[in-house]
């Protein structure tokens, strides 16, 4: 018997919510948007051809914040992705 696999419904979620970006979406920018997805949950999604990554990834600069003050700035790069179509 041949097993088959289905997506879970937190992977659906995912697919549907990058579905119409032009540019992608990274994971950070999705949990701005109040949608948290693990990476364990895209992997498989990539690994199955579904969801692609870019090459680049996309930069963000943040402020370091310590107290209530701001002591520094940094700049994170995070996996951008888009849906197969």
């Amino acid at each position: 018997m041949e097993k088959t696999w289905n997506p879970t419904q937190t992977q659906i979620n995912f697919m549907a919510d990058i579905a119409d970006r032009e540019n992608g979406a990274t994971l950070f920018e999705l949990k701005l948007e109040g949608k948290e997805y693990k990476s364990g949950t895209v992997n498989t999604l990539v690994a199955k051809g579904l969801v692609t990554i870019d090459a680049e990834k996309r930069a963000y600069d943040c402020d370091i914040v310590y107290n209530g003050v701001k002591v520094g700035r940094i700049t994170k790069q995070a996996s951008v992705y888009r849906l197969v179509k």
